[in-house]
C-alpha cells in the first residue's frame, strides 16, 4: 500500500476525512477501513505511517 499527493484516479473513490478529501483505489478501499494515518518522527527521520490491520497487507 502506498500514499501519492496526485489527482484522483478514474477508479478511486473519493471521501471527505477530518476536512481533507482523500481518494484511495476501490481495489484497497476494504483494506483501509479500520487504518488510521498517523505522523510519526523518530531518529532516523519522520514520516506518515498506517496504524491498524496488521495482517492486511
Amino acid at each position: 500500500m502506498g500514499m501519492a499527493l496526485d489527482e484522483p484516479q478514474e477508479n478511486d473513490q473519493v471521501e471527505e476525512l477530518n476536512g481533507i478529501r482523500v481518494s484511495i483505489d476501490e481495489r484497497i478501499i476494504s483494506y483501509t477501513k479500520d487504518l488510521t494515518v498517523d505522523f510519526q518522527q523518530t531518529e532516523q527521520g519522520a514520516g506518515l505511517v498506517f496504524l491498524g490491520q496488521e495482517d492486511c497487507c
